[in-house]
């Protein structure tokens, strides 16, 4: 079981919904983030990515996106809720699927507690900076997506509002449809809260840098200040969405060795072959349960574990365990921040489109993990590697922005 509470929001105002939202920054390139801020004074994306902000460092620069902020909100741009309420969105992508869930916020002390988990590992480096960033800039950008299992309460509040009209209702310029509807009627409230209430295992399945900032300033304010403190200020909780696991679709990670790699193709393949059969392959394809794809210009491989790997490991294990350690000679790891990734929808052809355009040495595919690999990892308190899980739905970035 875990508490799960109505939330105050800072949204767009009607008349920007269409376009202030951003997709995340993995969804989009340099060149495409400058080309939308070039475009759309209006955009999320003005706030952290305009040319003088992003030449500034440190501080300064998180000082100037806490004024760029300020800025939208006097200008009515965006605004913020008055009142604690749920919200329930859904996204109706190009191929007609719908993911929805419900938008609210949920204490750090039900994570403390061992109410909801997190699955993937987080990179210090890139948590230690997110929880400096927003310590100064004061908001976090975008809900943490929180899996649970199939609840019919909640399916049939959502069937419900589904047939009202929208608060919002618009398309991005990828053709995917977003709609949010806000539950203020009471009675919805409570059942909503007393159904969250009954149900376990709920899972953090995304954004686990982001949530790891948020639980660092949780833990370092309370510990600083713990006698004034209520326990109801917004930095006690994070910003969720939740959604039921059949809502959510788990893809393939696709990583690609930068072009700085040192070592060859043959030499790589010489490495693995101690923990691995390697058979030559034709077409591009994507992984069976316990191989690995490994693509290169030179000619395309499966890679199969030996007996001696414990064929129960999941597939991102044996690459974190077997294959990462091989290729690094056990020395540093390369950092995944060195690590190109593929969007995960792509097709495996994509690997080979970014070997030819020599933006990565040679990529690996690896299979994701499926539930009840998730579900038998949490068991064991495994955390997965980080960058194992890509999902769908994503969410975008400004729809709904949480302030501590």
């Amino acid at each position: 079981m875990a508490q799960v509470q109505p939330i105050i929001i800072t949204h767009p105002l009607r008349n920007k919904v269409c376009i202030f939202p951003t997709e995340d920054d993995c969804e989009l390139s340099s060149n495409e983030i400058n080309s939308i801020i070039r475009r759309n004074p209006y955009s999320f994306n003005n706030i952290f990515y305009k040319p003088y902000i992003k030449r500034l460092q440190g501080v300064k620069k998180y000082k100037a996106i806490r004024r760029q902020y300020q800025k939208y909100k006097k200008n009515n741009i965006i605004k913020s809720g008055e009142n604690p309420v749920f919200y329930i969105y859904n996204i109706i992508d190009n191929e007609k699927n719908e993911y929805f869930g419900i938008v609210g916020q949920m204490p750090h002390s039900e994570f403390e507690a061992g109410h909801i988990h997190k699955l993937e590992k987080s990179l210090t480096a890139a948590v230690d900076e997110k929880t400096n960033q927003i310590e100064y800039i004061g908001f976090t950008a975008k809900p943490i997506t929180v899996i649970h299992e199939e609840i019919d309460v909640i399916n049939s509040i959502i069937t419900k509002y589904k047939s009202k009209i929208p608060l919002y209702e618009f398309t991005r310029n990828n053709g995917f449809i977003h709609e949010v509807w806000q539950v203020v009627d009471t009675e919805d409230v409570s059942l909503i809260e007393e159904a969250y209430n009954q149900a376990s295992k709920f899972y953090i399945i995304d954004d686990n840098n982001n949530f790891e900032a948020l639980h660092n300033i949780y833990k370092e304010r309370n510990l600083k200040g713990q006698r004034l403190f209520s326990g109801q200020e917004a930095f006690n909780f994070f910003p969720a969405f939740l959604i039921a696991q059949s809502q959510v679709k788990i893809h393939e990670y696709k990583k690609g060795l930068p072009v700085e790699y040192p070592k060859s193709a043959d030499e790589v393949l010489k490495l693995l072959s101690k923990d691995f059969e390697i058979n030559p392959i034709e077409n591009y394809d994507l992984p069976q349960k316990g191989e690995i794809l490994l693509y290169t210009l030179e000619g395309k491989y499966q890679l199969v574990p030996k007996s001696h790997i414990d064929s129960k490991l999941p597939d991102s294990f044996i690459f974190e365990q077997y294959i990462l350690p091989e290729i690094t000679e056990n020395q540093k790891l390369l950092s995944y921040d060195e690590f190109k990734f593929c969007d995960g929808k792509r097709s495996a052809k994509c690997v080979e489109n970014q070997l030819n355009k020599g933006n990565c040495k040679m990529g690996f595919i690896i299979r994701p993990m499926d539930f009840e690999e998730i579900e038998n990892a949490v068991s064991n308190n495994i955390k997965v590697p980080y960058k194992s899980l890509y999902l769908e739905p994503r969410l975008l970035k400004g729809l709904f922005i949480y302030e501590i």
